[in-house]
């Protein structure tokens, strides 16, 4: 019997080929808001042209989501690896069906351009709309796909010689410098190859530094894709994004949404284990203002996420909201996930470790899209091997998002430490400012504006 053909560029082959946070939310939404619709909408925040032939392949890809079923080694994998979602959750995840004919809205946007072999240039208007429990697991897959299919049908001058020791070496670093690792690459990653290239090169780095037996105990904790988690069998990653906080507020309401966020995930986990906050959503003031007006809960939580604004101010601000609520920050974590490399994680865990803070750092873009121009690509048969490329200009990542846009028809906004990561309807944005009372200072300073201790 012939071997079956190898699926096309940029599908996406597992309903797992997703990050934690999408399932955990999932049932979180599921238990809490079963019967809330809402819109996503997709920005290309750098501008970058699409071609006609890209959008073809886009299209292709979302219609196959369709086939995606949770596989019975996929559900065992979850039922071991993952104890905090209950056997009720699992079953509706057994059922679960993507429905992109129904859920999702794209089209090619023509600029007017066309080159002289007839390529069309353009961009792309993208929406999901739907049930939250439903539509929830959309983001990730879809960034995915225009992600690779970008690199296979526009920007095709780059290969992947190198890639396994690239990061290997990123790990080796990381590690000997008693960094905690998790890999966060999914959304943005260069392809579903180059993402499986780096998750092998980070594991042998990890082997190499004795799984963080060794030295200063830096290790791979995991990945935040559940399907590379599977796939080596590594912890998958993850607790809460932006979108869960911006629905509450948007539904119930702005002011205390951080606790109530609070509040409503220690129900659905009661046992703690993804007890990492999310500390940007409309900026920390709101959040270390929420955290600390109940120190008890907030002991119970392990530590925090800073995804947004100047890190270094973040420290001191962690810290001191760790004492107020009599918790010790040395016990405690803080999770950096804001566009790091190498160099930026070993800064950071500097200043953590003379702060007196734990620390751990999710890293994406930098490992599963670091890539440079190469005007003759390599074809190779073993991809990634060789060593590292050096020369030529770096092959950027796409620069795009997709966020929540609106629950049962009211705007939810993003109001980022970096006010360039602001995301919903700008009237929205501006009325969430004033609430807050941002609409006076920049909120990138907001966290080291939040306060002393009293």
């Amino acid at each position: 019997m012939a071997n079956a053909s190898p699926p096309p560029e940029c599908y996406i082959q597992s309903l797992l080929d997703v990050d934690l946070y999408k399932l955990s939310m999932q049932y979180a939404v599921l238990e809490k808001y079963p019967h809330v619709n809402v819109k996503y909408r997709f920005t290309n925040r750098s501008g970058t042209k699409f071609t006609r032939t890209m959008y073809d392949a886009v299209l292709a890809a979302i219609k196959h989501l369709e086939t995606l079923r949770l596989q019975p080694a996929e559900r065992a994998f979850l039922e071991r690896r993952c104890p905090y979602f209950p056997k009720s959750y699992l079953d509706y995840l057994s059922d679960f069906r993507l429905r992109p004919d129904e859920q999702v809205k794209v089209d090619f946007v023509p600029n007017g351009e066309k080159d002289a072999d007839g390529t069309e240039w353009g961009g792309f208007d993208l929406e999901i709309h739907g049930l939250w429990t439903e539509t929830i697991l959309y983001e990730v897959p879809l960034m995915s796909i225009i992600s690779e299919a970008y690199f296979t049908h526009v920007d095709t001058k780059w290969d992947y010689v190198g890639q396994f020791e690239n990061a290997r070496q990123k790990g080796l670093a990381l590690y000997r410098a008693g960094c905690i690792l998790s890999e966060f690459g999914s959304r943005r990653r260069r392809t579903y190859k180059a993402h499986d290239i780096v998750m092998r090169g980070l594991i042998k780095a990890n082997e190499e530094c004795g799984n963080g037996k060794e030295g200063k105990g830096g290790k791979l904790s995991g990945t935040s894709n559940v399907h590379f988690a599977q796939k080596y069998d590594l912890a998958p990653i993850g607790t809460i994004a932006h979108e869960l906080i911006m629905g509450i507020a948007a539904l119930e309401g702005y002011e205390g949404s951080n606790g109530r966020m609070m509040d409503m995930w220690e129900k659905i986990y009661p046992d703690g284990s993804l007890g990492i906050a999310l500390t940007d959503t409309f900026t920390t003031k709101p959040f270390f203002d929420d955290f600390v007006s109940n120190p008890e809960r907030a002991r119970r939580w392990k530590g925090l996420r800073q995804d947004s604004g100047d890190p270094f101010k973040f420290i001191p601000v962690a810290k001191e909201a760790f004492q107020r609520v009599g918790a010790d920050p040395s016990k405690k974590i803080v999770v950096f996930s804001d566009s790091l490399d190498v160099k930026r994680c070993l800064e950071l865990k500097k200043a953590s470790d003379e702060a007196g803070i734990g620390c751990s750092f999710g890293v994406g873009t930098d490992l599963t899209n670091d890539f440079r121009h190469v005007e003759q690509p390599e074809q190779q048969e073993h991809l990634g091997d060789g060593p590292i490329r050096t020369e030529g200009a770096k092959s950027k990542a796409l620069n795009m998002v997709i966020k929540l846009y609106s629950i049962n028809d009211q705007f939810c906004v993003k109001i980022s430490d970096e006010l360039t990561k602001n995301t919903g309807d700008p009237e929205a944005v501006r009325l969430v400012k004033r609430r807050f009372g941002l609409e006076d200072h920049g909120a990138e300073s907001d966290a080291a504006k939040w306060g002393p201790t009293v």
